[in-house]
């Protein structure tokens, strides 16, 4: 009997450590159009971002699939299963509620927009009185409703955002630079005309649910060890 409970144990030890080092038999990550980390041209995916992460799957040799949708969306189909994860992305609160982040993949700055240089930001009559915007769905957007802005636009792109702005819509936009820069050059707004201040900067990661990374234990490891190599 006990050569039996013994065997029986063995078995689940190797079964566990079977599971620790098996990985998805294609990786599913979720991306948003997000110039110029991460876009679409002539039907091909590209970008820093993009390219990161393809150069991660060939150190890993990992087979995957790619999918760009809106950014809500993307973080949405990562919490209920349908995605293994999401990306580029900065922290936040709900998004480790359901995810676990990797490595730092690239860096982003944020800062605010406006069409006055005059404009005091930093001021409690603003933040109460002034509405606002960031992108919706993302990190930017829940920092500025979490810090007691008033926010209530819900644009989904660098553009609609940049066009409340320039409509008198909301007095100010908290963008990435990066992005918000190449969206400015695509419309041909000239830079004098926008004023920009300087919130802070933020890591970007990849999110994998934390249903995946309990299944796959090893596999976030695995990932942020090859990052490394793919700077």
């Amino acid at each position: 009997m006990i050569r039996v409970v013994f065997i029986v144990v063995m078995l689940t030890v190797l079964s566990q450590s079977a599971l620790a080092y098996q990985r998805p038999e294609r990786l599913l990550l979720a991306t948003q159009e997000w110039f110029p980390y991460q876009y679409q041209e002539n039907g091909q995916m590209k970008g820093p971002g993009i390219e990161r992460v393809k150069c991660v799957m060939r150190v890993i040799d990992q087979p995957y699939q790619l999918t760009m949708t809106k950014w809500d969306r993307a973080q949405l189909m990562t919490e209920v299963g349908s995605q293994h994860g999401f990306f580029l992305a900065s922290r936040n609160s709900k998004r480790d509620e359901y995810a676990d982040y990797s490595v730092p993949l690239d860096q982003q700055n944020w800062s605010w927009f406006s069409l006055s240089d005059s404009t005091e930001l930093d001021n409690a009559m603003f933040k109460s009185q002034v509405e606002v915007a960031a992108l919706f769905g993302s990190n930017k957007w829940f920092w500025l409703q979490k810090n007691g802005y008033r926010v209530s636009k819900k644009p989904r792109t660098p553009k609609a955002l940049i066009e409340l702005m320039l409509n008198g819509e909301v007095g100010a936009v908290l963008g990435n630079d990066a992005v918000i820069d190449e969206t400015i050059k695509k419309m041909g707004i000239s830079y004098r005309a926008i004023s920009r201040t300087r919130v802070k900067s933020n890591p970007l990661w990849v999110y994998f649910s934390k249903a995946f990374t309990k299944k796959y234990p090893n596999f976030l490891n695995e990932f942020n060890e090859a990052v490394s190599q793919c700077r």
